[in-house]
């Protein structure tokens, strides 16, 4: 089991990313970014893949959502005192088996919307000692809040690939 700041592949979402005061207004305003700039984006635009291999972006924001559904329930695990290792994911697997692609791209809004809700109300009853409570996560340690941090330079780091790869600005 690593550190968060020596794990090479979630280091690089929360590297350089702000150590926020209030963790929940940061998450508040992130998903009302995040929420904003995917509702913006050309439905006509949502099937394309930028490469034969590569995830649509319907594909991409149900990924988001998936993770951040899971994000969401280690930082609730972890802020409430749980002590077991969380489980990792294999996200390849969960977007191959998921029909993003068949869904309409209203209803994958509002599957990205309904999860960041969710979180809103359910990280609302965190005090300071739960945010700051240390827990294990696919093999890193770290506090709820550093899981908060991860959860945003993800969502960051695909916003970031729509905009440079798929054209989607």
């Amino acid at each position: 089991m690593i550190d968060l700041k020596d794990s090479p592949f979630w280091n690089n979402y929360v590297k350089g990313g702000d150590d926020p005061a209030d963790p929940l207004a940061a998450f508040k305003d992130h998903a009302e970014i995040c929420g904003t700039y995917f509702a913006s984006l050309p439905e006509g635009r949502t099937a394309y893949r930028y490469a034969p291999e590569k995830w649509s972006v319907k594909q991409v924001v149900g990924h988001i959502t998936d993770a951040n559904l899971i994000f969401l329930y280690r930082m609730v695990s972890i802020g409430r005192g749980e002590t077991k290792a969380l489980p990792g994911f294999d996200e390849n697997a969960y977007v191959a088996n998921a029909a993003f692609d068949s869904m309409a791209w209203r209803a994958v809004l509002d599957g990205y919307r309904a999860v960041a809700q969710a979180a809103a109300c359910l990280l609302s009853g965190f005090d300071a000692a739960a945010w700051e409570r240390p827990g294990c996560a696919n093999d890193t340690r770290l506090t709820a809040k550093e899981m908060l941090r991860v959860l945003i330079g993800h969502e960051r780091h695909h916003i970031l690939t729509l905009k440079e790869r798929y054209g989607l600005g």
